[in-house]
């Protein structure tokens, strides 16, 4: 397994790892630093994602301006959250969201297999 297929198996805590995992990917027309940015900045992060429900998203792996790695609390358990960005030829982002969720949440129509979700339409951010 390479070094980043290893890194992307990661989970919070120390779970094992599973497929259960949900990934999001979509085009922005902002700029990859402006997407580190709004992903990076807590304040920011919250005001486009919302916040963590069950207290402070925590990174547990920052590689600017390419993948952050949070801890994210819930009341199910921590989930991880891994967010890659990647720069479009047009200038935007490609940015692509994991979401390993705790083994004790009750993902049902994403269990067994990971499923990918491509947005449709352009996210837009407000910072």
């Amino acid at each position: 397994m390479s070094a980043a297929a290893a890194d992307a198996k990661q989970t919070p805590a120390g779970e094992a790892p599973t497929d259960d995992a949900v990934v999001v990917e979509c085009d922005l027309e902002a700029a990859p630093a402006k997407v580190w940015r709004a992903i990076a900045e807590p304040d920011l992060r919250d005001a486009w994602l919302g916040e963590a429900e069950a207290g402070p998203a925590e990174v547990r792996r920052a590689d600017p301006p390419g993948r952050l790695d949070l801890a994210w609390p819930t009341h199910e358990g921590e989930s991880l959250i891994s967010f890659e960005i990647d720069p479009s030829e047009d200038g935007g982002s490609h940015l692509r969201i994991t979401h390993h969720a705790p083994q004790t949440a009750c993902v049902a129509p994403f269990r067994r297999r990971a499923r990918s979700i491509v947005c449709a339409g352009q996210w837009r951010m407000a910072a």
